[in-house]
């Protein structure tokens, strides 16, 4: 991802109006209406530059993790997956042999599953999937983008149902 994704985000646009129209609201009843119009487009201008910078800068080690595997990406998705100690954020990242899950919260996680580890997936309709590795071992996918994550998986021959 380059830092020109995070700034044309939609994400990022609808944080810098609310945060501006906040910040001017608040300003608006202290000091006058004019005031909190000058601080509210002025609060929304910076948000919009200072909060994509953030993003970017916390991120960056995951982009260089990224850079390390190899290419084509068919999936390159912000998820949140399970680990022994509980659930962490980071990536799902599937290549044409492997799908590769990265995680740099409470300390280096980095999973890489080949098609002959994975047994099968598991879609449910709670924007969850899961991976089963055995009878006993799944790793459970949490995501938004769910049922492209499925498409793509069920396209390029991983044993999918749900």
């Amino acid at each position: 991802m380059k830092y020109s994704d995070y700034y044309f985000s939609t994400g990022v646009r609808i944080r810098a109006i609310l945060f501006g129209v906040l910040s001017g609201a608040i300003v608006w009843f202290l000091l006058g209406w004019q005031w909190g119009v000058l601080v509210g487009a002025i609060g929304a201008l910076l948000h919009s530059f200072i909060l994509p910078l953030m993003l970017y800068r916390e991120d960056l080690p995951y982009i260089r993790l990224k850079n390390t595997l190899p290419k084509p990406f068919l999936i390159d998705a912000r998820v949140r997956f399970t680990v022994k100690d509980g659930t962490v954020g980071g990536f799902f990242v599937l290549t044409d042999h492997s799908m590769i899950f990265l995680s740099l919260e409470r300390g280096n996680h980095r999973l890489e599953l080949s098609r002959k580890d994975v047994r099968s997936v598991i879609g449910n309709e709670d924007f969850t999937i899961s991976i089963f590795l055995n009878d006993t071992q799944f790793i459970r996918v949490m995501s938004t983008a769910t049922e492209e994550m499925l498409d793509i998986l069920r396209q390029n021959g991983w044993s999918v149902s749900g």
